[in-house]
């Protein structure tokens, strides 16, 4: 699969795709000159469940372009192999210099990675074979 956003709209559907994808650190890369962020992780396949298909991952990337500046909380670079879990995708736009903004991708346990960037450009692509996993991720609420 290949899914370009370029609107609020098109990103949540990419948000959607990409809830409960994990990566390491190590993932995560910044090409400055380039001005884009990429991000590496597993991600789980929601659609096939949403079919009644068996759970499964698959290796996907998430590109980002026209980055200007990257911040993060909570999120520490010190062990490259500490895991990180993809909770949503976000965008505030700049009121005064449209199309530009804020991309948020936030993390379990509460950490970001906050992005500004000229305007929504993003691609999600599939890159490997998918894999059958056991484990469903739970979003069941208590109470």
């Amino acid at each position: 699969m290949q899914l370009m956003a370029a609107s609020a709209d098109d990103l949540q559907v990419v948000s959607a795709l990409v809830q409960d994808g994990v990566a390491r650190i190590r993932d995560l890369q910044r090409d400055v000159a380039a001005r884009r962020f990429t991000l590496g992780l597993n991600r789980f396949r929601w659609e096939m469940v949403s079919e009644g298909k068996q759970p499964s991952r698959v290796r996907t990337g998430l590109m980002i372009e026209g980055v200007s500046a990257v911040r993060t909380q909570q999120l520490s670079r010190a062990n490259p192999d500490a895991v990180i879990d993809v909770l949503s995708l976000s965008f505030t736009p700049d009121e005064k210099n449209p199309p530009a903004g804020v991309l948020c991708i936030v993390l379990a346990g509460g950490g970001q990675i906050e992005l500004n960037v000229e305007c929504i450009d993003v691609t999600l692509a599939d890159v490997s074979k998918t894999w059958r996993t056991r484990h469903q991720p739970d979003h069941g609420h208590d109470g």
